[in-house]
């Protein structure tokens, strides 16, 4: 007598880490439809579920965390065709170069920006509280959401430019500014590997000179002038802080272990870089959700087609291929 085939083994899911097909790479956010957004979502719930397990994983210790992950890259690295190089992390070609290229020199000009930037903005915060006024509250506060705002936008802004434009063997900028960002797109949990000053060494030397001239203003302005001014430089101290911590807030989005309660409060309520929404920028080719301090701005920007402008501007007047450095790097194999 036959016996009747067996029935077809189920569809097997995708493991935590392993990228998505390039079907749903292409899907994109919510720039392809109901399908596209359906699968995202999908994706979500797995993931999240996911997390909650690793997340109750974690009372079991650290040590057996640490076994865990070991385990799961000597796994990844089995899969993988014998001499064939890595797709992505730490073990890609392009991301060991670039590791590498970290000098002694940019290690000392991040230690000076870091102690530089954190006691101007000490000095700065402890003048302000003399020059606060119960008048000037509505303003203060109005001040304090557009320095906010303002952060996210500037972090977009220099977030697509290094990621968009440029190249690692330009002189002086190139290795020491654009390459964290190739290394990141194919190795993108090196940052959480990364220590305070490697992280936030870069933002801190960009809000030296804000700083610096308010630190000149608030001690060489009347006390009347400094009264009148405050809600702007309340505006201008919150830009600092929050441009100063946007690439910490980065590194928080990319952390899945250990995190502080109050910042994965933050998270969920959408005050800084939620997680889930940064993940939209890490899907091939990079071209959308560039702002990474609070995330605010990119959805609308994505809806008016912000960057694409940019982009077609700078193609047309230049000829330069957006992102093409940074594709370059993703496709080297030794």
């Amino acid at each position: 007598m036959l016996l009747p085939p067996p029935p077809p083994p189920p569809a097997r899911a995708l493991a935590p880490g392993i990228s998505p097909g390039a079907g749903a790479r292409a899907a994109g956010p919510e720039l392809q439809g109901e399908a596209g957004r359906r699968e995202r979502q999908g994706e979500e719930g797995e993931e999240e579920e996911d997390s909650r397990g690793r997340a109750g994983a974690m009372a079991e210790g650290a040590p057996r965390r640490a076994a865990g992950e070991a385990e799961a890259a000597a796994s990844a690295a089995q899969e993988e065709p014998e001499g064939a190089c890595a797709r992505w992390g730490a073990q890609h070609a392009g991301a060991r170069e670039l590791a590498e290229l970290y000098s002694p020199g940019k290690r000392l000009q991040e230690w000076i920006s870091v102690i530089l930037c954190f006691s101007l903005m000490s000095f700065n915060f402890y003048n302000l509280l003399f020059c606060l006024r119960p008048e000037h509250a509505f303003s203060i506060i109005v001040g304090i959401f557009a320095g906010v705002i303002t952060a996210d936008f500037v972090s977009g802004l220099v977030h697509w430019g290094a990621d968009t434009w440029g190249s690692v063997d330009l002189p002086i900028v190139g290795k020491a500014f654009i390459r964290p960002f190739r290394e990141h797109h194919i190795d993108p949990t090196a940052i959480t590997r990364h220590d305070f000053i490697e992280t936030n060494g870069d933002n801190c030397m960009l809000a030296v000179l804000p700083l610096a001239n308010m630190a000149y203003k608030l001690v060489s302005l009347s006390p009347e002038a400094l009264h009148q001014s405050c809600p702007w430089e309340c505006y201008v101290f919150a830009l600092a802080v929050f441009a100063t911590l946007t690439n910490q807030i980065h590194k928080w989005s990319h952390t899945y272990f250990g995190l502080p309660r109050w910042v994965t409060f933050l998270q969920d309520c959408h005050i800084i870089l939620p997680r889930k929404h940064h993940r939209i920028h890490h899907v091939s080719p990079h071209e959308t959700y560039f702002c990474i301090t609070t995330g605010w701005l990119n959805y609308p920007l994505e809806k008016i087609r912000f960057w694409r402008f940019l982009e077609n501007i700078i193609q047309g007047l230049t000829g330069e291929k957006p992102r093409a450095d940074d594709m370059k790097w993703a496709q080297k194999i030794k």
